[in-house]
């Protein structure tokens, strides 16, 4: 009973920032210097890392989809590319960066913002009259609602490359099939559906991240258990949103694909 009550208040109390990260929205897109620095520690650094995992992602797919094609109708695998472009627009590719991106960065920022409740410095932004959450969490929201649709696409791009080197090695099919293939059932509404499911996602995971980060207490300890918190709950919850939203998508297409 004291555990249902303890996540009743969570639920609340994270309510309650969401509320207070969107009161500051504005504010902070009027001096954009945070989001931008933010942008980089979210976006450009996690690059690398998103773009070399996709890359690989890419080669497995190719990889075992081409054999499994090929065992079972001979010159088949000249299609992969089809099912692939659908496959990582609508779901790998936001899905996967996604969860990139918590591990990568939500676990940095709990841990970041815990420490400084933890040390006081929160307090200390209430001293000079700076709201903590405006100035800690919303820049860093916007910055992931930016930072993932364009992580997205380089890791899809980075998936397409690495499938088709994998497929050209084993099937010997030319580039101009392959994007030829690709681009036939690939539609402007899966890809504008993938941007809006990263946009949110992107938003969501990083405020998860920061209110965990103010949710820190008890040291180290309480620290390294926030950081834990905010990496299990965000994973969870890009799976979450992802179905949530593919299901509404569906729904507002008629029931159709």
């Amino acid at each position: 009973m004291n555990r249902f009550k303890e996540i009743l208040r969570e639920i609340g109390n994270f309510f309650i920032f969401f509320i207070e990260t969107l009161y500051y929205f504005l504010e902070n897109l009027k001096k954009p210097v945070n989001i931008i620095e933010n942008i980089y520690n979210i976006g450009v650094k996690s690059l690398p890392v998103v773009v070399s995992t996709g890359f690989f992602l890419g080669l497995i797919m190719g990889l075992q989809l081409s054999d499994a094609l090929e065992s079972i109708i001979s010159g088949t695998s000249q299609y992969i590319s089809g099912a692939l472009s659908v496959a990582l627009v609508k779901e790998l590719g936001p899905v996967f960066t996604s969860l990139i991106v918590v591990s990568r960065v939500c676990s940095s920022v709990t841990a970041h913002i815990g420490t400084m409740k933890v040390t006081e410095q929160i307090d200390a932004l209430k001293t000079f009259g700076i709201n903590p959450v405006g100035f800690l969490a919303t820049p860093r929201v916007i910055a992931g609602m930016i930072s993932l649709p364009i992580l997205g696409f380089f890791s899809i791009m980075a998936s397409m490359i690495g499938a088709w080197i994998m497929i050209g090695m084993l099937g010997e099919i030319p580039l101009s099939v392959y994007i030829e293939v690709a681009q036939i059932p690939l539609k402007v509404k899966y890809i504008l559906e993938s941007i809006f499911k990263m946009i949110i996602i992107g938003g969501f995971i990083l405020e998860i991240s920061t209110f965990y980060g103010f949710e820190a207490k008890n040291g180290a300890a309480g620290v390294g258990e926030a950081t834990i918190k905010s990496v299990v709950v965000s994973s969870f919850m890009v799976i979450l949103l992802d179905y949530i939203l593919g299901s509404i998508f569906i729904i507002l297409s008629g029931g159709t694909l």
